[in-house]
This record gives structure tokens, C-alpha cells and sequence, in this order.
């Protein structure tokens, strides 16, 4: 028998609420011991003993029925005296005096969220006790952003720039983290949160010490940013997460036309504050240069703002500014890229009376774009993803985001697009693997309601169900009229069985216009049968 990390301790009449908790730990990774599992000829006495005493953490729910338990209470006693206890209160009750003193758990009122803070809480107790707790976060986790540990390398976010020079200038100092973190990014001994999550924390009350906490990193960067004529100072201060304790200051001063220069400096002097045998040979910057016009450059900082605003109206808004840049500067491969992706996204939403003529705008940005030959992976990342979002060819799609993973593998936007580019191509495993990667590197963003989607369908057909329904809760949650989120967990619930939950999401995504929406992103054919098999069952209940 496999030792257990998790022995689950509960009265037969609590059964209905320790298959809750069972589910639970399941989905988030853990292997659970509970008397249901047992199989057909084994000896009770002799097999729950072993469970028992190998397990690593023994989840004891205490109810007024568990409390007079004779059972119970020997397995929590040898829990105990083993140190591997871990009791929660399922329903008000008094426990039994000799265990009153240990630290309990109330989770009387928990019917199974994921997100629940108590629950959430009680989770880390339990993992701390497995040994889990410097592992990678679980899909589960990632969707209900739980706090995260820290990984195995220095770990940084940035913090939003301070604003000095005046209004309508936000763009420009969130322009500032978005590129100083995509420079860091490129240091392959740096673990770096990506702009559009640090971005999130703007007017936050939260201090540095619950952020790092939150991001799992330890290290925050504060800043400011002041322009004026055709200077820019920027001011920046790196703290210790854990103390919130200042560790190294510097002030740089420049020209705007160097504005490229100086981005590259800071991050060079933070990542060498942070590591000193990281040395700026390292940087790697793939262009001295990308455009000789700073309107142009500022015209794609705009188009940022409206990528993370993603809706009808920014994404109308921004397909203008990026061919306004685009006009400007010819050569500025990255307004291209971002034209065509606004094209695409109005495409794919059908935010349009006019699809088609979307769907050839943003093809010919693409092909301005990919004429100039970038090796730059924002633009890899913009133009593997125009071909995902319209529907283009997809070995082409491919290859342009395996040159962005060569490019800048801690990218969490080339993370994401090689996800979605997995389902393209029918590995589902690998699916997992870069969407959980995306949402670590940037846990709150517009992104995340299309990470969690791509995550839930590849936990889907991998066979991860019980792991892919609480995914692709939060994403219906975030996007409610999302159809591949809807799809998805349609044919999670009915593989689980939970054929009412199934038919109502199916009614859903039928109200939108059925399943051929989400197919022409599944061409694999055997990830498309899975996918309406599980349709089918939730449409016609159990077999």
C-alpha cells in the first residue's frame, strides 16, 4: 500500500462532509487514506493501522457525533503521539478534554470553495505537515491565488512607479515596470513577477511584507519616475520582503532618447544588487534600439492600457494607437505585432459587425511584422498568438513561440501562448505544465481569465477533473461568457458525475451558441472527441 500523506478521520455519519474534504485534498494534489478507499478483502484492523500510522498529516474532522467516537478518538491519540494531528471542527462541538489545548481549525461553515481564506488557512497547516510547502504551486492554488512560497532562485517583483510628472503620465511610469521587468526576466538567475501582476498592486494599502508574501518573492522594487522636457529621472529603492527593510537606493538621470539605455541600466544594477555574480554580460538584449521615435514608443505604452482593459471599447482603442505607431515608424515591428493582436481579439470575440475584415487586418500587421525579422519576444509572443487567436496555420505558430521560449524562456506571456499553442497541437501535458508556469510568474492580470480557461481544459484531458472543476470555477467567475471555460467544465462535472452542475453550465455555453464555438481551437481529434464526449454526458445525464 502507498503511504498516505493525508489519513482522513471522521464518524460514518460525517461521511457526506469527509467525501468534501477528500475531494479537496485530492484536487489539490494530495494523496488521501479515508475507509472508502479501501478495497474489497483487505483487513480493516490491519490496513487502517497502517494508514494511519504511515501517513504524514491525520485530518481529524471533530463533529458531536466524531467526539463520541471510540474510533475516532484512538486515531486522533495515535495522531498525536506520531505528531502528525491535524484536527479542524466541522460542526460546533466540544471536543474531548485531552485534545481541547491543540491549535484546532473552525471550518464549521466551509461547503467546499476553494478560495475560502479559512480553508485556504487550514491548507498550508496541512502542507506544512505533507512537506510540501516549498513545492509548486497546484493548479488549484494558482487559480484561487493563494499565497505562493518562494522559489528555488532570488525572486523580485516590481511595485507600481510613483507618478511624479503630472497627470495623464500613468502610462509612462507603468511603461517603466512593464519593460525593466521584461529586462529582468531575460536573467536566468532571477525569478521576476511579471509587470501586468505588479501592476494590480497601484493604490494598494497592502505593505511590502504582504505583497512578497502574497507573490512569493523576496525581494519588491519601489520607484518613481519624473519626466520633464526631454529628461526622465527614475528613482528606485530595492526592499527585503520578509522585513520590508530598504537594502540598496540609486537615482538614474538621462535623456528621453536613451530611454532604452536606462531601462537596461536599472534593471543591470538591481539584478546585481540582488546577485553579484549576475554581471551585465548577461543582459542579452536581443535590440540596442526598437524605434528611433519616442511618440511611437509612448503610442504602444497607451496600447498596454487598453490590452489590460480588454474590452470592446479598449481593444477598438487600441488597434488605433498601435497603427498610429505603426504609421509613425514603419520599422516598429512591436506596433505592428500589437495591431494585429487587437484585430484578432475583436476577431475572436466577435466585437464587430464586420469579423472577416478584422480577421485580414490583423493577418496583414502580422505579415508587416514578421517581414522585419524580429527576434524581440514580445513580438514572437504577438505573433504566434495573432495565428491562435484568428485560427492561422499552426505548425507557423509553433515555430514563432518556440523562437520566443529560446528568446526569453521566463517570459510568462511566451508561457501562455506556448500553452494555448499545446492545445493546438494536441499535448495536453505540456498544456499544464506552461499555463501553471504563466500563472505563477503573473497571477493577477487580464491574462489570468484566459490562463485558467487553457489550464482547466488540459487538466481535462489529462484526465485531472477533480483538479480542473475548481480551475475553471474561478475562470467562469472571472469571465462568465467565456465558452471554452463553460465547455470545459460542462464535461468535468458530468466525468465526476455531477450531472446537474454539468447541465447547467451546458445550458450556458448553449445560450451563447453551443459547442462549435469552442471547437475550432481544439483541431487535435483526440483531444476534440474527449472534449465532446464530455458534452454529451452532460447532456444526457448518467449513462
Amino acid at each position: 500500500m502507498t503511504t498516505p500523506d493525508i489519513f482522513l478521520s471522521y464518524n460514518r455519519e460525517d461521511a457526506a462532509v469527509a467525501k468534501r474534504y477528500a475531494d479537496a485534498f485530492a484536487a489539490e494534489g494530495f494523496n488521501v487514506w479515508w475507509d472508502a478507499t479501501l478495497r474489497s478483502g483487505e483487513a480493516y484492523d490491519e490496513v487502517t493501522e497502517a494508514a494511519l500510522r504511515g501517513a504524514k498529516a491525520v485530518v481529524v474532522l471533530w463533529s458531536p457525533r466524531s467526539v463520541v467516537s471510540r474510533w475516532v478518538r484512538a486515531e486522533a491519540t495515535i495522531a498525536d503521539r506520531c505528531k502528525t494531528l491535524v484536527p479542524v471542527t466541522i460542526e460546533a462541538c466540544e471536543r474531548p478534554i485531552m485534545f481541547e489545548l491543540t491549535q484546532t481549525a473552525d471550518l464549521a461553515h466551509w461547503t467546499g470553495d476553494a478560495g475560502d481564506r479559512a480553508w485556504q488557512a487550514f491548507l498550508g497547516d496541512v502542507r506544512r505537515f505533507v512537506g510540501r510547502e516549498a513545492g509548486k504551486p497546484t493548479p488549484v492554488q494558482l487559480a484561487t491565488a493563494t499565497e505562493f512560497a518562494l522559489p528555488d532562485k532570488p525572486s523580485i517583483a516590481l511595485l507600481p512607479f510613483a507618478n511624479l510628472s503630472g497627470e495623464d503620465q500613468d502610462f509612462f511610469a507603468d511603461g517603466m515596470v512593464e519593460e525593466i521587468s521584461n529586462v529582468l526576466a531575460r536573467f536566468r538567475g532571477l525569478f521576476v513577477i511579471a509587470g501586468q501582476t505588479s501592476l494590480s498592486y497601484r493604490g494598494t494599502s497592502k505593505t511590502a511584507q504582504q505583497i512578497a508574501r502574497e507573490l512569493g518573492v523576496r525581494y519588491l522594487l519601489e520607484g518613481s519616475v519624473r519626466r520633464a522636457g526631454g529628461k526622465v529621472r527614475i528613482a528606485v529603492k530595492l526592499i527585503e520582503g520578509a522585513s520590508g527593510a530598504q537594502i540598496w537606493a540609486e537615482r538614474f538621470d538621462d535623456s528621453l532618447d536613451d530611454i532604452f539605455d536606462l531601462q537596461d541600466r536599472i534593471a543591470v544594477r538591481v539584478a546585481g544588487a540582488i546577485d553579484v555574480n549576475i554581471l551585465e554580460s548577461e543582459t542579452r538584449r536581443v535590440v540596442s534600439r526598437p524605434t528611433q521615435s519616442l511618440t511611437a514608443y509612448e503610442l504602444v505604452l497607451r496600447c498596454n492600457v487598453c490590452m489590460q482593459a480588454y474590452s470592446r471599447e479598449s481593444l477598438a482603442e487600441g488597434a488605433k494607437l498601435a497603427e498610429r505607431a505603426a504609421g509613425i515608424d514603419p520599422n516598429y515591428a512591436l506596433a505592428a505585432a500589437q495591431a494585429g493582436m487587437f484585430h484578432g481579439s475583436i476577431y475572436l470575440n466577435r466585437w464587430t459587425d464586420d469579423p472577416e475584415a478584422h480577421r485580414q487586418a490583423a493577418l496583414e500587421h502580422f505579415n508587416k511584422a514578421l517581414r522585419q525579422h524580429n527576434e524581440d519576444t514580445q513580438v514572437l509572443g504577438w505573433l504566434a498568438g495573432i495565428l491562435i487567436v484568428i485560427g492561422g496555420d499552426i505548425a507557423t505558430s509553433t515555430q514563432l513561440i518556440e523562437r520566443a521560449v529560446a528568446s526569453n524562456p521566463g517570459s510568462s506571456m511566451v508561457q501562455f501562448w506556448v500553452g494555448w499553442a499545446s492545445i493546438l497541437n494536441g499535448d495536453a501535458p505540456r498544456g499544464v505544465e506552461m499555463f501553471q508556469a504563466s500563472l505563477r510568474l503573473n497571477p493577477f492580470s487580464f491574462q489570468r481569465s484566459f490562463s485558467l480557461p487553457g489550464l482547466g481544459l488540459c487538466l481535462f484531458w489529462t484526465g485531472r477533473c477533480d483538479e480542473a472543476i475548481p480551475v475553471l470555477t474561478e475562470s467562469a467567475r472571472l469571465t462568465p461568457d467565456y465558452p471554452p471555460a463553460l465547455a470545459a467544465l460542462a464535461a468535468s462535472f458530468a466525468k465526476t458525475g455531477s450531472f446537474p452542475e454539468a447541465r447547467a453550465m451546458l445550458d450556458r455555453l448553449n445560450a451563447l451558441g453551443g459547442i462549435d464555438l469552442v471547437l475550432p481551437i481544439v483541431p487535435d481529434p483526440a483531444l476534440r472527441a474527449m472534449l465532446l464526449e464530455g458534452i454529451a454526458l452532460a447532456e444526457n445525464g448518467a449513462p
